[in-house]
C-alpha cells in the first residue's frame, strides 16, 4: 500500500484504528499507550486482545554525501570510467609508490632493453566491459607521504604526457594488463644503478615518487579492480651484458616494497539531478531527484531515511507488543542490469539531524542488521524488481522507548571496496518504500 501523509498529528491513525476495530474487534483506545517491555518471546494468549496491522506511516527518503572513504588502506586499485546517467561521469584514478625489496647494482657496461609494467586484475569489474578503453600510466610529480591516509577525493600531481597508454576490455577474464613504458625513463632507472644511486626505496622515491594510472578523457567503459598488494605488480627493467646478449637480466621494482597506494573516485554531477549536492552531510530530498536516492560506497552516497511519525504509535491506548516492523525498498525499474549490479548488502546505521554516522543497527537476535539485496515479483507493479528487507522491529521499539532519537538511518554499501551503486525507489515513484508494523494488544 502506498504510504500516506498524516492528516495530523494522529488523526490518520485514529481513523485506521477504527477501521481495523471494525475488522477485528479492537477496542479504540487513543490514551495512554504503553510499550511493553516484554517484547519478544510468546504472549499468553489470555491476555491477547487485538493486533493491528499498520502500513501507512510515512516513511522520506533522501541522499546524503557523507565524508569519503579511505583508501589508501584497501588491497586494491581502480582506474576506468563510465557514463552514469544518474550519477553522472564516473572517474576512477589509482597512484601508487614502487620500492626496492634489495639495493638495484648493475655490473657495469649493463645496457637497457626495455620498462615494463605489469598490473595484476583480481576479475572483478563495473560498467560496460564490452567498450574498448584505456589505461595510461604517468610520472608522478609529488610524493605519497608515508603516513598519511588518502582518500577517495584525495589526488597526487603527476606529468601530463603519459609514460604508456593501453587499449583494453575490462573482460572478467583479464588477467593482467603489461604495458611498456616510456624507455628514457628505464634508461634513467639503469643508470641511477649502475651509479649506485638506487640502495632504497627512498633513493628511489626521490627520482620515482611513483605512478599515476588514469583512464582517456573519452573513455566510456568499465572500472576495473587491480591487485595493489599482489606481488605481481611490478616494474621491471630488462637489461643485458654485451659479453653475454642471450642472457637477458631482470631487476623488478615492486608495489609491495613501495608499501604506499589509493584510489581517487570522482563523479562530475553537473548535467545531473544530484548537481546541488556539493557538501560533506549535506541531504537532498528525493522530491528533489525524482523521487529516488541512491546509494554508492566510493562516492560518499547514503540513503537516509526517516519515520517522523513513528511516534504516534504511542497514541494508541493500552499495552502493545511490537511483533515486527519490516521496511521493503525496491530499486528503480531499469537502473540495474548485469553491467551495473546493485551492492550484494546494505548496511543500517543510526544518525541524527546532521546526518553523521552513528551506530551500526542491531537486529533483535543481537546481530548487525543487513539488507540483502534480492529479486522478486513487486507488490506495486507485478514486475520482477530488485529489493533490500530491513527488520526494524529493535530500532523502532528504541524509538517508541524513546531510548533512541528518531533521527533516521543511513544506509550504505557494506564495503566500499566495490564501486556498486543502487537507485531506490521513494515515494512518489511507481516502486515506493513499504513499511508495515505488527502490533499485539496485550491489555
Amino acid at each position: 500500500m502506498q504510504t500516506k501523509r498524516p492528516y495530523s498529528s494522529g488523526g490518520w491513525l485514529r481513523g485506521a484504528a477504527r477501521r481495523l476495530a471494525l475488522l477485528i474487534g479492537l477496542p479504540v483506545l487513543l490514551s495512554g499507550c504503553e510499550l511493553t517491555e516484554d517484547v519478544v518471546g510468546d504472549v499468553p494468549t489470555a491476555t491477547v486482545t487485538g493486533t493491528v496491522y499498520i502500513d501507512t506511516l510515512t516513511v522520506r527518503m533522501s541522499t546524503v554525501l557523507i565524508d569519503s572513504v579511505p583508501t589508501s588502506s584497501s588491497s586494491y586499485l581502480l582506474v576506468g570510467q563510465y557514463q552514469d546517467a544518474r550519477l553522472g561521469t564516473i572517474t576512477a584514478r589509482s597512484y601508487l609508490r614502487l620500492g626496492l625489496a634489495g639495493g638495484f647494482t648493475p655490473e657495469a657496461g649493463a645496457q637497457f632493453d626495455s620498462l615494463v609494467l605489469v598490473l595484476p586484475t583480481d576479475s572483478y569489474c563495473y560498467g560496460d566491459t564490452t567498450q574498448v578503453q584505456h589505461l595510461q600510466v604517468h610520472r608522478l610529480t609529488e610524493a605519497l607521504r608515508p603516513t598519511t591516509t588518502y582518500y577517495a577525493f584525495n589526488s597526487r600531481a603527476y606529468e601530463a604526457v603519459p609514460l604508456a597508454t593501453r587499449t583494453f576490455r575490462a573482460r572478467p577474464n583479464l588477467r593482467s594488463i603489461r604495458l611498456r613504458l616510456a624507455d628514457a625513463l628505464g634508461q634513467e632507472l639503469l643508470q641511477a644503478g649502475l651509479s649506485r644511486q638506487l640502495s632504497s626505496t627512498d633513493e628511489l622515491a626521490e627520482r620515482l615518487p611513483g605512478l599515476a594510472l588514469t583512464p582517456a578523457a573519452a573513455d566510456n567503459g568499465a572500472l576495473l579492480r587491480l591487485a595493489a598488494t599482489s606481488e605481481s605488480m611490478v616494474l621491471q627493467l630488462f637489461y643485458h651484458y654485451p659479453s653475454a646478449p642471450d642472457n637477458g637480466q631482470v631487476f623488478d621494482f615492486t608495489a609491495v616494497a613501495g608499501s604506499r597506494h589509493f584510489y581517487q573516485v570522482q563523479a562530475d554531477r553537473r548535467s545531473t539531478l544530484l548537481s546541488t549536492l556539493t557538501t560533506t552531510r549535506q541531504a537532498l530530498s528525493s522530491t528533489r531527484t525524482a523521487a529516488e536516492t541512491y546509494i554508492e560506497g566510493a562516492l560518499g552516497l547514503q540513503t537516509k531515511l526517516e519515520i517522523p511519525y513513528l511516534l504516534n504509535l504511542n497514541e494508541l491506548g493500552g499495552t502493545w507488543v511490537l511483533n515486527a516492523a519490516t521496511l521493503t525498498l525496491e530499486t528503480v525499474a531499469g537502473s540495474e542490469n548485469r553491467l551495473l549490479p546493485a551492492p550484494a548488502t546494505l548496511t543500517a546505521q543510526a544518525t541524527n539531524r546532521g546526518n553523521q554516522s552513528g551506530a551500526f543497527l542491531a537486529s533483535v537476535a543481537g546481530t548487525q542488521l543487513l539488507g540483502t539485496y534480492q529479486t522478486g515479483v513487486s507488490a506495486h507493479t507485478n514486475l520482477e524488481q530488485g529489493s533490500y528487507t530491513l527488520l526494524l522491529q529493535q530500532y523502532a521499539e528504541a524509538v517508541l522507548k524513546h531510548t533512541v532519537s528518531n533521527t533516521g538511518i543511513l544506509l550504505a554499501p557494506a564495503s566500499p571496496d566495490t564501486p556498486e551503486r543502487v537507485v531506490l525507489g521513494a515515494a512518489g515513484s511507481s516502486n515506493p518504500p513499504r513499511l508495515g508494523i505488527y502490533l499485539t494488544r496485550v491489555r
